[in-house]
C-alpha cells in the first residue's frame, strides 16, 4: 500500500490494468479495484507527504483510538500519510483518502529502525507466496528485496535482476552478512536467492520464511540447494544516501 504504479494497458472489461509500479520498474497485472486514480500532480503530491511506513508486520488503522470500526490492514512498510499525533496515536491518510488511527509506535520515523537479523527474526514462519512482497505471504526475492529496502538498499524485483544489481564474489572474495546467496541451475534463470546472516546461515522465502545454511553438519542444512548454488552477490554497502525510494 501506498506505492504508485503507470497504468499501461487494460484488459477484462477494465477489470485488469497492466501496470509499472514506480519503486522497482516492474511490471504485471492487478485487479483495478485495488488502485487509486490519481494525476501525475496527486501522485508527486501523494510520494512527497508519505513519508511513514508501518514498521510492524501487521497493523489495524481503526476510527477510533483503538476502537471503532476497522477502517483497513496496514502490512509492513505500507506508506501512509500522517495528518495529527495525540500522544500514543497517530491518525493517518490512506491513498483513497480515508483516515483513522493506528498507535504511533507502528510508525517510523519515529522508531528506530531494526537490525537486519532482529527484522528476519520478525519474518521467520510467515508463508511463501508466488509474487508476495508482504508479511501476508513472500516469495524469495520479494522477502530479499522488502527486507534490504529497510536496511537502505534498493533492489530491483527478480532473483536475477537482483544478481545484475550487486557485486559478484570471485573465488578469494569471502562472503558476510547482508550478501544475497543465489541459487539456480547450472544453465538458465535463477530460481532463488537468499540473504547471508554470518556463520554459513542464510534466511530465506521456501514454504516460508526459515533460516538455512550450507554447513552439511548443521541440522538447518539445505542439500537441494547446495546442489545449485551459483554464486553470492555483494549489495552496495553503506546504503545509498537518502535511503530507498518509495511511494
Amino acid at each position: 500500500m501506498g506505492e504508485t504504479v503507470r497504468v499501461l494497458g487494460t484488459a477484462g472489461r477494465g477489470q485488469w490494468w497492466l501496470v509499472r509500479n514506480d519503486v522497482d520498474g516492474y511490471r504485471g497485472w492487478v485487479r483495478s479495484w485495488g488502485l487509486t486514480s490519481a494525476t501525475p500532480a496527486e501522485a508527486r503530491r501523494w510520494t512527497a507527504a508519505a513519508t511513514a511506513q508501518a514498521r510492524l508486520s501487521f497493523v489495524e488503522v481503526r476510527e477510533g483510538r483503538g476502537r471503532g470500526p476497522l477502517v483497513s490492514p496496514l502490512f509492513w512498510q505500507a506508506r501512509v500519510i500522517v495528518r495529527r499525533r495525540a500522544g500514543k496515536w497517530s491518525r493517518v491518510q490512506l491513498p483513497d483518502g480515508r483516515q483513522g488511527w493506528v498507535p504511533s509506535r507502528a510508525l517510523t520515523p519515529g522508531s528506530r529502525r531494526p537490525t537486519l537479523e532482529r527484522r528476519i527474526q520478525s519474518l521467520l514462519g510467515l508463508p511463501y507466496s508466488w509474487g508476495g512482497r508482504t508479511p501476508s505471504g513472500f516469495d524469495c526475492s520479494g522477502f530479499v528485496q522488502q527486507v534490504m529496502a529497510e536496511q537502505g538498499i534498493d533492489l530491483p524485483r527478480d532473483a536475477d535482476e537482483q544478481r545484475r544489481a550487486t557485486t559478484e564474489l570471485g573465488p578469494g572474495d569471502r562472503p558476510r552478512r547482508g550478501d544475497l546467496v543465489f541459487f539456480g541451475p547450472k544453465r538458465g534463470r535463477l530460481t532463488h536467492v537468499g540473504i547471508l546472516l554470518g556463520g554459513g546461515r542464510f534466511a530465506h522465502a521456501q514454504g516460508q520464511v526459515a533460516i538455512g545454511t550450507l554447513d552439511d553438519s548443521n541440522p538447518l542444512y539445505n542439500k537441494r540447494l547446495h546442489d545449485i548454488l551459483r554464486g553470492f552477490g555483494r549489495p552496495l554497502w553503506p546504503p545509498r544516501g537518502g535511503g530507498a525510494h518509495s511511494c
